[in-house]
């Protein structure tokens, strides 16, 4: 059995949407675990740039089967519209997609709670004493709330039924619309506008509703490959990541594997994402963060802006302490590097190797806040365009590379946008 996971090795927009669209040309099965449409896996190749939030970024490859698999939340419009852009492009292919009926549903009232409460914390109002996290205000916490309390979640299953979907959908509007008003005083949009909204998206994926359990579970036993496409990162994991500043699903390795049933022997390669910098969006603890300057350079050199939102990315060295630290959490076999070509534009560059306070290996994630890096200076080694294997690149930038592979070793590094801009290490 041939299965290879790729996830982030920090707070997502590591830039997995490329090396899952270069893996995926020799896969059989793509299945995106976890996460919604507040991912944005960005992607340059021969079809063109794409900036894909709930399909799975091995939709590219025609032979491959590509699931959304049970542990991804999904805002039935957002989807809709996605796969219509994607039609659009004479090469894309839906014929193989297929939707967990396991799936839960964004509804427009997850959307709403999710404002509601990012506006209360910014405002210090209700009093609050927490800070606003920072989400990307899609509704998706609010989602994986209600799929935890059971009681009015809504799953994919769920819109097989016409007739069953329209009278639950009316019931747990009417209670969601009372509590956000009396909580948030906001108004949902009619019930009218919702029903009408979310039949048509019905109408849309009931063709590509499947037992995905069966098919992935067949894929094992006929020595298929199967590549396991994540969301976030793992600083973002609610159990492993910076929390409360953290998504709401897993987005480790084995998160992945509990997700969609795949037993752990199977896995070949764990593909663990970085930058060879470090970004973040929304608020948290930050140790590498760079000065305000310095900042606005990398981040208008990198084009650091969110996929999803636009949001401007927090931008900060790399951090190996943070770095061994997701490495072991999820049983990295090799680091995909990613953005080398625009970190070496800078004059000098910094790598963060410790920590001042006394602290060596895994840093404590209660006090990370409190973390003063200790740094190593590399020489800036400019444009790697045109390489084509590690001894092309200039002597600063296999230094560099050197010093990540003490943690684990790295199989690919990105020198451009493009899916042919990647160096097989």
């Amino acid at each position: 059995m041939a299965v290879t996971i790729v996830n982030g090795l920090s707070w997502g927009d590591e830039g997995k949407g490329k090396i899952v669209d270069l893996e995926a040309k020799s896969a059989d099965v793509v299945i995106r675990f976890s996460g919604g449409n507040n991912a944005g896996h960005s992607i340059k190749n021969e079809y063109g740039e794409f900036a894909l939030h709930l399909v799975p970024a091995g939709i590219f490859n025609p032979d491959a089967i590509n699931i959304i698999e049970r542990g991804v939340v999904i805002h039935l419009p957002s989807l809709m519209g996605e796969m219509q852009e994607l039609l659009r492009n004479p090469d894309v292919s839906f014929q193989k997609f297929k939707i967990s009926p396991f799936a839960h549903l964004v509804m427009p009232w997850h959307i709403a709670e999710d404002q509601g409460y990012e506006k209360e914390a910014a405002q210090n109002i209700a009093g609050r004493a927490t800070e606003a996290i920072g989400t990307t205000l899609k509704g998706i916490g609010p989602c994986y709330k209600d799929k935890a309390g059971r009681w009015e979640a809504f799953r994919v299953c769920d819109l097989v039924s016409k007739k069953a979907f329209l009278a639950r959908l009316e019931k747990v509007y009417a209670s969601k619309a009372k509590w956000l008003r009396a909580r948030f005083q906001v108004e949902l949009p009619s019930f009218d506008a919702v029903r009408t909204q979310f039949l048509g998206a019905r109408e849309y994926v009931l063709p590509y509703i499947a037992d995905t359990s069966h098919i992935i579970q067949e894929a094992l036993a006929a020595d298929k490959s199967i590549l396991l496409e994540g969301a976030q990162g793992t600083l973002l994991d609610p159990d492993h990541g910076t929390y409360p500043n953290v998504t709401s699903s897993p987005t480790t390795a084995l998160g992945a594997l509990m997700i969609t049933g795949i037993p752990s022997s199977a896995v070949r390669r764990v593909i663990g994402v970085t930058k060879a910098y470090v970004t973040r969006v929304g608020a948290g603890a930050f140790p590498t963060e760079l000065s305000h300057e310095l900042d606005e350079k990398l981040r208008n050199i990198g084009k650091e802006f969110g996929a999803t939102t636009g949001r401007p990315r927090r931008c900060g060295w790399l951090d190996l302490p943070l770095l061994q630290y997701a490495v072991a959490i999820n049983g990295t076999t090799e680091i995909a590097l990613t953005k080398m070509d625009v970190l070496g534009q800078l004059p000098k560059v910094q790598l963060g190797t410790s920590y001042e306070n006394g602290v060596s290996g895994a840093p404590d994630m209660t006090r990370l806040s409190e973390m003063k890096p200790a740094y190593e200076e590399f020489a800036g080694w400019g444009n790697l365009a045109g390489a084509r294997t590690r001894a092309d690149l200039p002597d600063e930038a296999r230094r560099y590379l050197e010093r990540i592979t003490a943690i684990c070793s790295i199989g690919h590094v990105s020198i451009g946008a493009g899916r042919t801009e990647t160096l097989t290490m």
